[in-house]
């Protein structure tokens, strides 16, 4: 059954962690877990957690594109659970999921996934209400509403309780007046801190040139006191090895608490 999560985030501020780690059953990664594995322990990481895109119990008729199906589950936590054993000497693995906050369709699906023993889940908001690519919340928006409601649906979710940290808080890609996006997302820094959730500041993100890690989003956070944490998000092994990119991450945040058990200066 799912543990909600069975330890606290902050007990790892000072050790080298990733808890955004997905596989192939996502549909767009690739390797196996103990090639992840081995390279998260070849790059030092002391930790390492799985985070693969979850099932979601959509209606009759919808195929996921990017996430794993409702039958491969239970092959998901097997996999991983028996990796923790066998690699317990060298590295704390964890089992976990990336969850989307859908209120017509979640709570059907977290009965689903909550019975199996998942250590924690990690909330990767990449749609408003429905899972819908061409209405994402990547793509370009300059409607106010969109942005209110990207940032209703992550602090709804955060107040389940259900959730480790948030993956890529900042990306929502808000086009529009600086002041608008400013307003709302200046809110969530509030929400994360008072949950004591770090905010992640994503090595795929950064790698890739998308609208996250947010320059914008990270000031915000550094000027409200928030801590930040590396989502490494791997696709691939290699990008738990990629330490140009990750250091490009540390930098975006100088002189803020970063949860990476390498820096811990403000």
């Amino acid at each position: 059954m799912y543990r909600c999560p069975t330890f606290q985030l902050y007990d790892y501020k000072n050790t080298k962690c990733n808890f955004h780690t997905h596989t192939t059953r996502c549909k767009h990664a690739i390797g196996t877990e103990r090639e992840y594995i081995e390279k998260a322990i070849e790059a030092g990481y002391q930790v390492l957690g799985f985070s693969d895109h979850s099932p979601y119990l959509f209606e009759e008729g919808h195929v996921p594109h990017n996430r794993m199906e409702i039958g491969e589950l239970e092959g998901y936590i097997k996999a991983v659970e028996n990796l923790k054993q066998e690699y317990k000497k060298e590295i704390q693995i964890f089992t976990g999921l990336e969850l989307e906050y859908l209120p017509k369709f979640f709570e059907k699906t977290f009965r689903e996934i909550r019975k199996y023993p998942l250590d924690y889940l990690i909330l990767g908001q990449h749609y408003f209400d429905e899972e819908c690519p061409e209405d994402g919340t990547g793509h370009e928006w300059k409607d106010e509403e969109r942005l209110k409601t990207y940032i209703d649906r992550v602090i709804e979710a955060i107040d389940t309780g259900y959730f480790l940290y948030v993956a890529h808080p900042d990306m929502i890609n808000y086009a529009g007046d600086e002041a608008i996006y400013n307003k709302y997302m200046k809110r969530l820094t509030i929400e994360l801190k008072k949950h004591n959730m770090p905010i992640e500041i994503n090595v795929n993100g950064c790698r890739e040139r998308r609208i996250y890690p947010n320059k914008r989003f990270i000031e915000l956070g550094i000027e409200n006191g928030n801590d930040f944490i590396i989502g490494v998000d791997a696709h691939t092994p290699q990008d738990l090895t990629d330490g140009n990119t990750y250091q490009e991450c540390l930098d975006l945040a100088p002189g803020a608490i970063m949860w990476t058990g390498e820096r811990q200066i403000k």
